[in-house]
């Protein structure tokens, strides 16, 4: 029997080389889509829950956004209505609506980077005693091949998200409710 002429190391690296060529390589192959959606049912009427949708300034109220290099464009509300930015942690991105169908839908393009792209819609609809708000996304991730494994949880980890964020619209509108006409809000607290 000869005797190899790797050492012991060199095929230790050699086969881990191996393996990540090969994770790297099913991550790229593995879908870079995914979709998420969440409902809710608010005892607020939906004019007010629409004032926080058609706005960029209205989103900031209740989702997470950069706070560094961001530039507004765009109509304050409705079709147009954008911001972007350029953050040292998140990069770059923009969020536009791209319609607003008042009370009833917003839809929304955001892209982050040159690769990254989500959609998504929220729909306001009367129900006995409120409103039913039904909010979809979905979005692409790229291909990067570490993405196609975050694309695996995406689903869930996002439906999660957007579930606690819409919790966050309800309270920011009942809130404004209050600061507008503490009042008439009174009825749509408890």
């Amino acid at each position: 029997m000869s005797a190899s002429p790797f050492s012991f190391g060199t095929k230790i690296l050699g086969g881990a080389a191996a393996v990540l060529t090969l994770l790297l390589l099913v991550g790229y192959l593995l879908p870079a889509d995914w979709e998420a959606e969440a409902e809710l049912v608010s005892d607020l009427p939906a004019d007010a829950l629409f004032r926080y949708l058609d706005s960029p300034e209205g989103w900031r109220d209740w989702t997470a956004w950069p706070e560094s290099g961001v530039e507004r464009s765009g109509p304050a509300r409705g079709e147009g209505a954008a911001f972007s930015w350029d953050d040292p942690e998140l990069g770059s991105g923009s969020f536009t609506i791209s319609r607003a169908v008042a009370p009833e839908r917003v839809e929304y393009q955001v892209v982050v980077g040159s690769s990254m792209y989500t959609e998504g819609a929220l729909a306001l609809s009367a129900v006995p005693g409120g409103t039913r708000i039904e909010w979809r996304e979905r979005g692409d991730l790229g291909r990067n091949p570490l993405m196609g494994y975050w694309a695996l949880s995406m689903d869930r980890a996002q439906s999660d998200e957007l579930r606690k964020s819409l919790d966050r619209l309800a309270a920011a509108a009942a809130e404004g409710m209050v600061l507008a006409d503490p009042a008439a809000a009174d009825a749509h607290i408890h």
